[in-house]
């Protein structure tokens, strides 16, 4: 056995060598399939490909459908200008939209367009972002029920706490473990009768996702 074993230790250097590869390839694969999902793929080859038009038509459709990547992806695309013209209203739109959702990437491109945009054309721009993230969670968009109660928490100006706390109380009640902290801290600020319509509101909205 003992001969086997040493008249073979090449063969089972090499099968070893072949199986540790393959593990790490499996793990490679699954950490880029968590960091870019199919359809980003599909459009960072077509602006490889120089199909621009398509690229970025494709890259609308994913930003409205709350990708968080292609939001960040379509908002640096509109800051410079190099692919399509300049529009700063509507890359601060998606940049703010992927910050919410924790894309903290977004941060550099909103100080930047800090300069060119007024407060009240940034007021416009988060009226606007609320409206469609409302939408997309009365729709059961997971991810923007925790993004709008983030916006009333910390995005606007005075905060909207009442509305940040049905939001979250929201997130807590669809499973999302993480809103549960936020929760039960906005819960401690709110007086009797805020708390009150906070919790009524809630219980609406709640009814109406689960329509």
């Amino acid at each position: 056995m003992i001969s086997f074993l040493k008249s073979n230790v090449k063969l089972i250097e090499h099968l070893i060598s072949i199986i540790s590869i393959i593990l790490l390839v499996i793990g490679s694969s699954s950490s880029i399939a968590q960091d870019k999902n199919i359809d980003m793929i599909v459009i960072y080859k077509l602006l490889q490909e120089k199909k621009f038009k398509k690229g970025i038509q494709k890259l609308e459709v994913l930003s409205k459908n709350n990708n968080l990547q292609a939001q960040l992806l379509i908002s640096k695309i509109l800051y410079t200008g190099d692919l399509t013209p300049q529009d700063f209203e509507n890359s601060y739109f998606w940049a703010s939209s992927a910050l919410l959702g924790g894309l903290k990437k977004s941060q550099k491109i909103l100080k930047q367009l800090d300069d060119y945009l007024t407060d009240e054309q940034i007021n416009k721009i988060k009226e606007k972002l609320r409206t469609f993230l409302e939408k997309k969670a009365i729709d059961n968009d997971k991810r923007a029920i925790v993004q709008i109660a983030k916006l009333y928490e910390n995005y606007i100006d005075p905060p909207d706490m009442i509305n940040a706390y049905t939001w979250y109380n929201i997130a807590v009640a669809k499973g999302i473990k993480s809103a549960k902290t936020k929760r039960d801290e906005i819960l401690n600020e709110l007086n009797e009768k805020d708390l009150l319509e906070a919790q009524s509101l809630s219980i609406k909205l709640f009814k109406q996702i689960n329509n």
